[in-house]
């Protein structure tokens, strides 16, 4: 019995590595005004109409301000760079991992104010990526 469940074991080990799927994670990002802050804090000023977000080297998303925007296909075992841009200039960025977090599904918001909040989905109910 053992030797049964050892080799089914190491079959669907070598299974997900021969067929080089590795568990993906993703970020929602949830939209914010498009009117410029009355508030600003650590975000510092920024321009709602060309404020963008990448992860590692990816293309830059605009920040969505009706939907939110899901961005995919992101390694769950690497550490990744988030970075808002406005106007051409970063104004905030920061490192995380998704093995700091209990599920593979993040939300990302942003209000200038409190600044830049990366949590898990289920405790952001303003985040709805499909």
């Amino acid at each position: 019995m053992k030797t049964a469940i050892g080799a089914i074991s190491i079959l669907l080990l070598w299974c997900s590595i021969a067929s080089g799927q590795t568990e993906r994670g993703t970020i929602c990002v949830a939209p914010n005004s498009s009117e410029p802050p009355t508030r600003i804090s650590p975000g510092g000023e920024y321009n709602p109409a060309t404020l963008t977000v990448s992860v590692d080297k990816g293309k830059p998303v605009p920040w969505p301000h009706k939907d939110s925007v899901k961005i995919a296909d992101l390694n769950l075992a690497e550490r990744h760079l988030i970075i808002l841009t406005s106007d051409g200039k970063r104004i905030q960025s920061f490192w995380f991992r998704f093995s700091k977090y209990e599920s593979t599904e993040l939300c990302i918001d942003f209000d200038g104010y409190q600044g830049v909040r990366l949590q898990e989905r289920k405790y952001s109910p303003w985040c709805k990526c499909k």
